[in-house]
């Protein structure tokens, strides 16, 4: 059994934090996965069950991702931003890495993109590097040049 059944197996149930939770939402297949790499993606939702995200675990290695995709993405709608709730998903989120073997993971964000750089911040991710987007990357042709690189050490 592939470690994305575990974690939908051991997920189905929404885990809660303080403020939120995440919902075991789906497989997101290679075919329609950033850098062609599966994720186990969660709906991040309020207490009283408002979705008001997503969050996902991307669950390879590959160069590409790791450089420039990062192994975590995150959005929370615009009118509920602002209150930590990426950073509270990201804590989270981490127990589920660590059981799918992670011990450790990248996360990228664009320079201009204060909030992720506060949330890696926040998680206590370390700022590594600025790097340039190849121009045949998936990421270019969505229109992004440049990354910021965080490093977070999940044990």
């Amino acid at each position: 059994m592939g470690k994305h059944n575990l974690i939908r197996e051991k997920y189905s149930d929404p885990v809660f934090g303080d403020s939120v939770g995440l919902v075991y939402n789906r497989m997101i297949r290679a075919e329609e996965a950033l850098e062609s790499v599966p994720a186990c993606l969660f709906d991040i939702i309020l207490l009283n069950g408002m979705p008001i995200g997503q969050i996902d675990l991307r669950m390879g290695h590959s160069p590409m991702l790791v450089q420039y995709g990062g192994q975590i993405g995150y959005g929370i709608r615009r009118g509920f931003r602002g209150h930590a709730y990426a950073t509270e998903a990201c804590q989270l989120l981490k127990p589920i890495a660590l059981e799918a073997g992670f011990t450790e993971l990248w996360i990228t964000c664009n320079p201009d993109n204060i909030a992720s750089v506060r949330t890696c911040e926040k998680i206590g991710a370390t700022y590594v590097e600025r790097v340039d987007v190849p121009r045949a990357s998936e990421l270019w042709r969505r229109g992004d040049r440049e990354k910021l690189r965080f490093l977070w050490q999940l044990t």
